[in-house]
């Protein structure tokens, strides 16, 4: 015989001949064993599993979370940035308008310019009576100009004790070192019992 008619025959056994096949593997034997002995679970649950998860997790959260506050950060910096940026663009605005109407020689910036500035007002208009002076107030446009002050608001955080561990550089060391800690526990073989 040669070999391939060998090798189609191992493959088509009758069913009388597997009982006299060779000894199963190590595994097939084991769970032979789980099953015939009594009081002994067929299913075994490591629980090496629940440290890999409980690692996996310290170190994916210790990872994670500085990263998230970090990008929360740079989001708060850019917005007050606009903030700061759309406030400037608004008082450059307003200041090339007054220049404008300055170059254009409206006649009602001239003669509030010359009201405040040179204490006069036209010839066919009178001063109301019982106004306050305008000798003691400023003479400046300037605070006019100005737009209302900009509030810039504190970045508000979350403040979790897992936020604490995870981005203040002293705790977080003990965290990966824990939740590596885990994983090795996790990943160690499940004792097994002799006898």
């Amino acid at each position: 015989m040669d070999a391939s008619a060998t090798a189609t025959s191992a493959t088509f056994q009758r069913p009388d001949a597997a009982s006299h096949a060779a000894p199963e593997s190590a595994p097939g034997r084991a769970i032979g064993r789980a099953i015939s002995r009594p009081g002994r679970p067929i299913v075994l649950f490591d629980p090496g599993w629940l440290f890999l998860i409980a690692g996996l997790a310290i170190l994916t959260a210790t990872v994670l979370i500085p990263a998230k506050d970090d990008l929360e950060e740079a989001r708060w910096l850019r917005d007050r940035a606009l903030a700061v940026e759309q406030h400037r663009v608004d008082r450059l605005d307003r200041y090339t308008d007054y220049l404008k109407s300055l170059d254009d020689a409206d006649q009602s910036l001239i003669q509030s310019l010359a009201a405040s500035q040179l204490n006069q007002i036209p010839s066919d208009r009178m001063p109301l009576p019982g106004a306050t002076e305008t000798g003691r107030s400023s003479a400046s446009v300037f605070p006019a100009l100005e737009p209302e002050p900009l509030l810039l608001n504190d970045r508000a955080k979350v403040g979790s004790m897992l936020e604490r561990w995870t981005t203040d550089d002293k705790t977080r060391i003990w965290l990966i070192a824990g939740g590596a800690l885990c994983v090795l526990i996790g990943l160690l073989p499940q004792a097994v019992r002799r006898g």
